[in-house]
Formats: structure tokens, C-alpha cells, sequence
């Protein structure tokens, strides 16, 4: 067999090992395992860091939020700072410490420190959205929220309270088998796989929301399936009470299928507590949402958008996002999107490169990548994102930015009369 075929083999395996593993990550053993991936992810990275700290010269000055609010937890227990595609270093293991612990152990302040010290050392680069968007507040900027400004002014890394911005993704549970996402879909309503994900639920609540606070913080659930479609989530924010949290804001990350009228009647405990919902939907036309979105419903999303989109206007929800991962079956539906989120009233209007989660192989990812020079309909996709529709202010390019501006800086120059 040659090597390049094993290869391949081999990659398309790994989707499987690791499904097999999260049926089972309740286990010791393989949440041991697990650690050892994230450790090597973190060694390899590190590494990665200290080639870019030259290249992070336009930090100087610039402040990041994210790891003196956000508490990141993960499937196998694992807390973060920010997502951990763009912080890798863990701040520790709700199976292993206390979640008080976990906020102010000595990894969370070296992550705190390197924001502090400006060299965002323990930051991924290419991945984070705000620093390829250049869209990190400066320092005096930061300074304008009393709290940073005393955390920035004292140079804090231990911080007291709860944190202010708690990202539950510890269930993948999902209506949905997104390409871009999961190869299967992937859904955790019973049995041990079940029983896991309820026991660190309930350890987290209890840790962090046992009992009533009036300090402000933002939950937010999920970026790793759909809050709906999870039993566990689905459970937990059925039971959960504003009156409790006064100062509470809710977010929701989903694909927006299952946030049906019903759906929302349910939730009437956290009526008035929700903050931003963010709806992943990667098409603009039914026909490439059947591609992009596997097992989706366009006509009941639609509805469903309808539904938050007047919410919206009433007030009902503080902030409506619509999300588009540009990948080769939807980039020319660029421009269409964000049409669809005008109609629908929505904040925020995000796209951002499609990253590869395990799902694709190398070239298959590659294969993906038509903002890459060298892809074959990269000339299409330049064509496409110069187009003005993108200059509205309701738009966000994200990790695209970058590439935005060379296609804008290359036409220009091609449009300048040539010098004598």
C-alpha cells in the first residue's frame, strides 16, 4: 500500500477513535487520555508562540478581555480561558479542583500575565479572529469598563467572584452532522455517555451557580452542539431562574432548528435574561443548506428566524447574530447572507474560514480553503468578497479580514494610472 494511501487511512480514522472516546469520557482513563492530547496540543503551540512574538509587535498597547471573564468548560472537564483553538493552555479539570480553584490557578494568571505584558504569549495568532481583524480594544480603550480599568491598572491576575462570561460546552449533543463540524451526528440522550455529561453538569452548577448572586455574568450555551438538541443543556436551562440571578444574561449558540415558538415558551423562566443569540447557518439558499448543514430544516429555520427576528425588534432578545463558515460549497452565497441577515434585523452578520476540526483530511481541508492564492476558484472568491455589500457596518470578516484587504490593496493597485 503506499505511504500517502495509509496516510489518508489513517486520518480518516481518527474521527472514530475519538468518537469512541467521547462515549466514554466519564471514564478516568480516557479523560487521562485526552489530557495527553491537550498537553501535546499545548507543547506544540508553545512552540508555535515563541516564533510569532516577533510578529506581535502591533499587540503593543492592546488588551485582551477574554481571559479575565471567560471560564471555558469542555466534554472531558477541561477549563479554558478563551476557546481553545485560539488559548490552548488549560487553566485546570472540574473533575480535579473546584471551579474557584480552576479561575485563579497559576496557568489561568500566566494567561492573564501575557496580556498584561503584552506579549499575548499564550494567544494563536493565525486562528484568533480579533487579532487577524485588528479589532482589539487598546488599552485606554479597555480602560473605559471599571472593571478592567482596576484590573489593568493593578495588573491583576487573580480576580475575585465568579466569572463574568461562563461558555458551557460540555456536551456535542447535536440535531445536526455539519461537514464543516462532525462526520456523524453525535447525540448523548442516555446511558453512560449521558450519565458523564450529567455529572459534570451538576458538579459545575453546583460549584458556580448553587447559590442565588446578584453579580452580573453571561452564560453561554454552546459552542459545541446545540443547547436545544442536548438533553443535558435542554434540562438545565428549562430549570434555570432569572429571579435567582438578577443580573444574569443568557446567550445561546445553535443552529436555530429546534429554537422553535414552543421551545421559547418553555424557556420562560429566562425571559428577559437573554442576551446574544447566535445562529450558525452557512447558506443563504436551501439548496446549499443541504450540503452545509446536514439534517437541517430550511423552512422551519426560517420560521424560527421570523420569530427572532421580531423578538429582536420588541426586545425581547439584547443581540441576534447569523454565522457563515465560508467553505468551498458556499462562499458564492457571500454577498446573498448578508441580505438574509438584514431581513431578519439581525446585529451582527459574521463569516469566518472554514477550520478543520478533525473532520476533513489534509487535502480535503486544503481542498476547502478558496481564500488560499493558490486554490484553483480563489480568483471567484476574490471576485466575490471586493464586492461593497461587505463595507456595511452590520458586517464582520473575522478571520477573513486579512484576506479581504489584500484583494481590495490588489485591485486598487491594478486600478492606479501607471506612472511615468
Amino acid at each position: 500500500m503506499p505511504v500517502q494511501s495509509l496516510a489518508v487511512g489513517l486520518v480518516r480514522l481518527v474521527p472514530h477513535v475519538f468518537g469512541f472516546i467521547e462515549t466514554r469520557i466519564g471514564s478516568p482513563f480516557w479523560r487521562h487520555l485526552t489530557h495527553v492530547y491537550e498537553r501535546f496540543e499545548e507543547l506544540r503551540l508553545r512552540m508555535q508562540f515563541r516564533r510569532q512574538k516577533r510578529a506581535s509587535v502591533k499587540l503593543a498597547g492592546r488588551f485582551c478581555r477574554r481571559p479575565f471573564e471567560t471560564f471555558e468548560l469542555q466534554e472531558n472537564g477541561s477549563v479554558y480561558l478563551c476557546c481553545p483553538a485560539w488559548v490552548r493552555e488549560r487553566a485546570g479539570n472540574l473533575h480535579e479542583g473546584r471551579a474557584r480553584e480552576i479561575w485563579n490557578s497559576k496557568a489561568a494568571q500566566a494567561v492573564r500575565r501575557s496580556i498584561h505584558d503584552g506579549t499575548f504569549a499564550y494567544c494563536n495568532h493565525s486562528l484568533c479572529p480579533e487579532i487577524q481583524a485588528d479589532s482589539l480594544p487598546t488599552i485606554a480603550e479597555a480602560k473605559k469598563d471599571p472593571r478592567l480599568s482596576d484590573i489593568i491598572e493593578k495588573k491583576k491576575t487573580v480576580l475575585e467572584g465568579i466569572p463574568t462570561f461562563i461558555n458551557l460546552m460540555n456536551d456535542k449533543s447535536c440535531n445536526l452532522a455539519c461537514p464543516s463540524c462532525r462526520t456523524k451526528r453525535i447525540q448523548f440522550n442516555d446511558g453512560p455517555a449521558y450519565e458523564a455529561r450529567k455529572r459534570l453538569q451538576d458538579r459545575f452548577v453546583q460549584d458556580v451557580l448553587a447559590q442565588p448572586t446578584d453579580q452580573p455574568f453571561v452564560l453561554s450555551v454552546t459552542g459545541s452542539g446545540d443547547p436545544i438538541a442536548s438533553r443535558v443543556f435542554r434540562e438545565f436551562l428549562f430549570a434555570l431562574d432569572r429571579r435567582n440571578f438578577p443580573h444574569m444574561q443568557v446567550n445561546f449558540q445553535t443552529n436555530g432548528v429546534l429554537l422553535t415558538e414552543k421551545t421559547w415558551a418553555s424557556l420562560e423562566k429566562i425571559h428577559g435574561a437573554m442576551g446574544t443569540i447566535s445562529v450558525s447557518i452557512d447558506a443563504a439558499t436551501e439548496a446549499t443548506y443541504r450540503i452545509t448543514r446536514r439534517g437541517g430544516d430550511w423552512a422551519q429555520l426560517m420560521r424560527n428566524m421570523e420569530m427572532l427576528g421580531e423578538l429582536r425588534r420588541r426586545g425581547g432578545i439584547r443581540e441576534l447574530l447569523v454565522f457563515f463558515v465560508v467553505q468551498k460549497a458556499n462562499f458564492r452565497e457571500m454577498p446573498q447572507f448578508v441580505e438574509l441577515g438584514r431581513r431578519f434585523n439581525v446585529d451582527r452578520v459574521h463569516f469566518s474560514k472554514a477550520y478543520n476540526w478533525g473532520t476533513w483530511t489534509i487535502a480535503e481541508h486544503r481542498d476547502q480553503q478558496v481564500w488560499a492564492p493558490e486554490h484553483p476558484e480563489h480568483a471567484e472568491f476574490a471576485r466575490i468578497v471586493a464586492n461593497p455589500v461587505f463595507d456595511d457596518p452590520v458586517v464582520y470578516m473575522g478571520t477573513l479580514t486579512q484576506q479581504r484587504r489584500a484583494v481590495l490593496r490588489r485591485r486598487e493597485a491594478e486600478a492606479a494610472p501607471a506612472t511615468a
